[in-house]
C-alpha cells in the first residue's frame, strides 16, 4: 500500500477525545475539562454500560445524528471510557465505513459532544479582562463524532499518531510555528434543542428516560396549578378588602369587584381619584369645631321636612358635580346642613 496514503488507527482502539484544561467554544462559554468533568464523564459512562443491552455511545461522522434531516450511520461505538493523566481516553469499535473513512485518511480528527443540560454551569471572571464569562464542566459524555474542522488543542489525529507526531517534531524547530491543524480538536456542545431545554428547564440530567420526564412534567403542572389556585384565592380576598374600603364611592360592588381582580392598580387608582378629600375647616369659625350637642343627644328630633329636602337636593347636586355615589353625596349634604345650623 502507498505509504502516502496510508493511514492506521491506534491497534489496541484507544484514543485520546478529551484533554485537561479550559478551552473557549464558540458560544462564548469556557469548556473546564479537569479531572473532577472526566470522572464524572467516566462514572456515567460506567453506569448506563451496566444497563441491559447497552449498544455503547455513537461515534459518528460529522454530528450528523444532531440533524434529523441526516442519516445517524455509524462510525463506530465507544465501549469503554478511561481517565489518564493527560485526559479522557475511548475505546472504539470501528464500523466498516468507519474504518474505511480512518484507513483511507477521509477522517483523522475527533469531537466529543456533551449536552448543557448534563453540564455543571457556572459565571466566574476569566482573562485576559476578566469578564464575567459562563463556565461548562461536562459530566456526561453523549457521543463522539470523526471530523476534520476542529477547534480545541492538545490532541493527535486518530490515525498514525506516533509517526505523526515523530515527524513533526523532526520538521518543526517550534511548536509556535507547527500547523495547528494537526493538534487540534473540537468540542462540541450539543444545541438547545427542545429535549434539552425540556431536561434543564426541569433539572432533569441527560439520561432521564421519556417517562421520567413526564412524570417530573405531571409534578410541575400540578404544582403550577396549585399557585394558580392559591394566587386566586389571594386576589379575591384583596378585592373584597378593597371594596370595604371603598364602601363610600362604589355604587355597584359585583362591577368594581370584577375590575378588581382584572387591574387592580387601574382600578384602585379610579378610586381614589372618586373619593374627594375633606376640605379643611376654616380657621376663622372655631365654634365649627364645637360638637354638636344637639345632634349627639339621643333625645333629638328628627329633622323637618323642609331639611330632609334641602339635604337630599343638596346630596343630588354633590353627586352630580362630583361623580361620586348617592351614599356619599348624601352624607356631605348632612355634614354641610349640620354646620350652617351650628353657625
Amino acid at each position: 500500500m502507498n505509504k502516502l496514503t496510508s493511514f492506521q488507527p491506534a491497534p489496541d482502539g484507544w484514543f485520546h477525545i478529551a484533554p485537561h484544561g479550559t478551552f473557549p467554544h464558540p458560544t462564548g462559554a469556557l469548556q473546564v475539562i479537569d479531572a473532577e468533568a472526566c470522572e464524572a464523564m467516566l462514572r456515567t459512562f460506567n453506569e448506563e454500560a451496566r444497563q441491559p443491552n447497552f449498544p455503547g455511545l455513537l461515534v459518528d461522522f460529522d454530528h450528523s445524528s444532531h440533524d434529523p434531516a441526516q442519516p445517524t450511520t455509524a462510525a463506530g461505538w465507544i465501549g469503554a471510557l478511561e481517565h489518564r493523566e493527560d485526559g479522557l481516553y475511548a475505546q472504539v469499535r470501528w464500523s466498516d465505513l468507519g474504518h474505511q473513512a480512518l484507513t483511507g485518511g477521509r477522517y483523522r480528527l475527533a469531537s466529543p459532544v456533551w449536552n448543557r443540560a448534563d453540564c455543571d454551569q457556572w459565571t466566574a471572571p476569566a482573562p485576559p479582562d476578566g469578564r464575567e464569562t459562563a463556565h461548562l464542566r461536562p459530566r456526561r459524555l453523549d457521543r463522539l463524532a470523526l471530523t476534520n474542522d476542529p477547534n480545541l488543542p492538545g490532541l493527535a489525529p486518530l490515525s498514525n499518531r506516533k509517526e505523526e507526531v515523530r515527524r513533526m517534531k523532526d520538521e518543526v524547530p517550534s511548536s509556535d510555528s507547527a500547523p495547528s491543524s494537526f493538534f487540534l480538536q473540537t468540542s462540541t456542545l450539543l444545541p438547545m434543542n427542545l429535549r434539552n431545554e425540556i431536561l434543564q428547564q426541569l433539572h432533569l440530567p441527560g439520561t432521564a428516560t421519556d417517562a421520567e420526564i413526564a412524570d417530573a412534567l405531571r409534578v410541575h403542572v400540578g404544582e403550577l396549578e396549585t399557585l394558580r389556585n392559591r394566587c386566586q384565592r389571594l386576589t379575591e380576598t384583596q378585592a373584597e378588602s378593597d371594596l370595604e374600603r371603598f364602601a363610600d364611592v362604589i355604587t355597584n360592588r359585583d362591577v368594581v369587584r370584577a375590575q378588581l381582580v382584572a387591574n387592580r392598580d387601574g382600578t384602585l387608582a379610579l378610586l381614589n381619584a372618586l373619593r374627594q378629600p375633606e376640605p379643611p375647616a376654616p380657621l376663622h369659625q372655631p365654634r365649627a369645631h364645637r360638637p354638636n350637642l344637639h345632634l349627639l343627644s339621643p333625645l333629638a328630633p328628627e329633622p323637618d321636612s323642609a331639611t330632609a329636602r334641602r339635604i337630599a337636593n343638596r346630596a343630588r347636586q354633590l353627586q352630580s358635580q362630583l361623580k361620586i355615589g348617592h351614599h356619599a353625596a348624601f352624607r356631605l349634604a348632612e355634614g354641610e346642613t349640620a354646620e350652617t345650623e351650628v353657625a
